[in-house]
């Protein structure tokens, strides 16, 4: 009697196990991994550019100085611009009156550059 209780109730459970509905797949798809090593790189690469910015601003003995600066701050643009898109800051904010393109590189004002550095640093990126 015991074993007929026993194998009704395994029927039973399974019985219900295959009525429930299986889990599905999310339609959303899984975001993809963000490679460390990126990130380490293009840190490294805003951290040297903020260096030569900041070495080229106290130069008062340099020619071309304002050349080197633009070119500098140019390049460290174009990477913050990276940099954001490597970590989903949307690009919705940036309107045609503070952005244009400039031989492949965006010219950003300062509030904006401000802004893109400090949603790096709330994300735990640093240089």
């Amino acid at each position: 009697m015991a074993l007929l209780v026993g194998v009704l109730a395994a029927w039973v459970l399974l019985r219900r196990a295959r009525s429930f509905p299986r889990a599905r797949p999310s339609s959303k798809p899984a975001a993809p991994e963000i490679d460390p090593f990126e990130i380490l790189a293009l840190q490294l690469r805003l951290s040297t550019l903020a260096t030569q910015i900041q070495r080229i601003e106290h130069d008062e003995t340099s020619l071309a100085r304002a050349h080197h600066l633009r070119a500098t701050q140019y390049a460290y643009d174009a990477i913050l611009r990276q940099a954001c898109l490597l970590v989903g800051l949307d690009d919705q904010s940036r309107s045609p009156a503070t952005d244009e393109l400039v031989s492949d590189t965006w010219v950003v004002d300062e509030d904006e550059r401000m802004r893109q550095e400090l949603e790096l640093c709330a994300r735990g990126w640093s240089w």
